[in-house]
């Protein structure tokens, strides 16, 4: 419908014409504002009807949205027929908005005027309504001198008013000399107020459109987070299938979480032009990033192509994510500390039994050592007897030797500290060993370091600690390897490393080392109590032991004692 083709005369069938052709028109744009359009496709759409039916040359929108001015404008019969811009904004004293041009002249004063609301209807052109149009630019006092406007004859320029707020202008332009009348001025000025209403109820239209969107988004994230069995990986691949239907043109969406090198992709992943992006922060720290891409060119919207809500929308699933992986970190650490717990509890239980258990066996044990020695000094005994006896007492000062491990492990043997030179230990415990090392191929190498600090130090119980770690180096090579006994003296420490080449333990072995009665050696060949009497004794002692171990290369245990300053010896228990 071309409004131009019905030329007006000024009679009632003229004037009732012209008014059912804007009812027509009013009632078109409100259905289009319906629809629910996205927001530049809404703008083209309604100029394009505009130019159609006023029949000008040329149709322009200035919208405001939010703190942004932009504009539309639709040429007729042009190579390229709409254009949308922002334009640059300045701010009034009173906090207001206003656009800026780059050609700042007579046409712009006059778009400022008019969204100030500041015109005066006594003027020439200016209407009651604030509006204002001419149909000889160049004889206008306004216009006359706006070089922009040379190729135009008739302007007119209305302001879009909704509930007392300025939100923009519709600007009309023709080429031809008296091409508007004062009827048509007055049904514009109607019709742009209709224009005003529908673009509120479109943006309200988006805006609910957009939200339920977001909430379906968040719902379903609150869904799989609400799976307790579900794993973070496959977690984090649903919130990621969820992001691109909430975003303003779903078809063209695609989405990327990246956390901790890993990336989840949404289904047909590809890289685009335009991102958005939110850091994954945990503990202020960050762990990675949540990406939502738009694969191809749209208009430009608050944030490139993306509304400041997806921007919201999109912090949020961040936030989430860092919730969701601070809520498994505290359920890990909570499962930690309650094996922490029941470990405590167990080896104290241990403690108290093996105490219990070693007092209980001391008293026969030390019978059957005492009556088999006596045995042996029975006249005339059978060599065979006396070979047996011998057993005996073996197994007895072996089963003695368990039950003194027990109350070290259980603290019940009194200590004896005095300043004692670990050097000295070391060559004093490792002189029953030399022997089997060489019957065995084992390469034994000692690096003591000369004028080593004395230690204050229960000299029986480094031997102890010695002979444990030794033996279990030698164990560990069945086929022959190196051995090898290191001293040394750092930063208020001194330190016995025992490093060997052999089978090396497993991450999962290494967690348990110190455990009580674990062992890993076939039934009868350990107790698994020496790297627990091993623990036990260095602690009492004030000091720690770094363990580093490789399958298949080796063992290395390093004790750091603190030098004798550091190191109160303890009350005798």
């Amino acid at each position: 419908m071309n409004r131009r083709s019905l030329k007006p005369n000024g009679s009632n069938s003229s004037s009732r014409n012209l008014a059912e052709d804007f009812l027509a028109l009013s009632h078109e744009i409100l259905l289009y504002a319906n629809r629910g359009l996205p927001r530049i496709d809404f703008v083209r759409e309604i100029l394009r009807k505009l130019v159609d039916f006023s029949g000008c040359d040329e149709a322009e929108l200035r919208l405001k949205r939010r703190q942004k001015y932009y504009r539309c404008e639709m040429i007729k019969n042009a190579e390229t027929t709409f254009q949308a811009e922002y334009l640059p904004c300045l701010h009034t004293e009173d906090n207001r908005i206003l656009p800026c041009s780059s050609e700042d002249n007579g046409i712009e004063d006059l778009c400022r005027t008019i969204l100030l609301q500041k015109t005066d209807p006594s003027l020439p052109s200016f209407t009651r309504k604030g509006s204002f149009w001419t149909n000889d630019v160049k004889s206008s006092p306004i216009l006359g001198g706006c070089s922009t406007l040379r190729e135009w004859e008739s302007v007119a320029v209305f302001p879009m008013v909704v509930d007392q707020d300025n939100i923009g202008l519709l600007h009309l332009k023709s080429r031809g000399k008296d091409f508007f009348t004062p009827e048509e001025i007055e049904f514009y000025e109607g019709l742009v107020q209709t224009l005003g209403v529908a673009f509120v109820h479109r943006t309200a239209q988006v805006s609910l459109r957009e939200r339920v969107k977001e909430l379906t988004c968040l719902y379903g994230i609150a869904q799989l987070v609400a799976q307790p069995d579900l794993t973070l990986e496959k977690m984090l691949q649903g919130i990621v299938e969820l992001l691109p239907p909430a975003w303003l043109y779903p078809e063209i969406a695609t989405a990327r979480i990246i956390l901790d090198g890993f990336s989840y992709y949404a289904p047909n992943y590809q890289e685009g032009r335009h991102i958005q992006i939110a850091d994954i922060l945990v503990a202020g720290k960050r762990r990675g990033v949540v990406e939502v891409i738009y694969v191809e060119e749209k208009p430009e919207l608050d944030e490139g192509p993306f509304l400041q809500e997806e921007r919201s929308l999109i912090n949020a699933v961040a936030r989430e994510v860092a919730l969701i992986l601070e809520r498994r970190q505290a359920e890990e650490e909570k499962t930690q500390l309650q094996n922490q717990l029941m470990h405590a509890d167990r080896l104290a239980t241990i403690g108290q039994l093996a105490a219990g258990v070693a007092h209980e066996l001391n008293e026969p044990l030390g019978n059957i050592l005492g009556f088999a020695q006596l045995a042996t000094k029975c006249p005339e005994l059978p060599s065979q007897a006396l070979l047996d006896i011998e057993k005996i007492v073996n197994a007895s000062l072996h089963a003695r030797e368990v039950v003194k491990k027990l109350l070290i492990f259980a603290r019940q043997m009194p200590t004896k500290k005095s300043k004692v030179n670990l050097n000295q230990i070391v060559e004093e415990g490792i002189y029953f060993f030399e022997s089997r090392c060489a019957k065995e191929g084992i390469e034994l190498v000692r690096l003591l370091s000369p004028n080593l600090p004395r230690i204050t130090a229960d000299a029986a119980q480094l031997q102890q600690v010695l002979v444990n770690l030794v033996v279990n180096s030698i164990q560990a090579m069945p086929q022959g390897g190196r051995l090898t006994l290191q001293t040394l003296a750092d930063d208020g420490y001194v330190s016995l490393v025992v490093e060997d080449t052999g089978m090396g333990m497993s991450e999962e072995v290494q967690k348990q080392i110190f455990v009580p009665f674990y062992t890993t050696k076939e039934v009868g060949e350990g107790t698994g109590l020496g790297l627990s009497v091993v623990h036990g004794i260095v602690s009492s002692h004030g000091g720690r032991i770094e363990v580093r171990s490789i399958e298949g290369e080796g063992t290395r245990f390093e004790i750091k004692l603190p030098l004798a300053e550091s190191a109160k010896p303890e009350e005798s228990a």
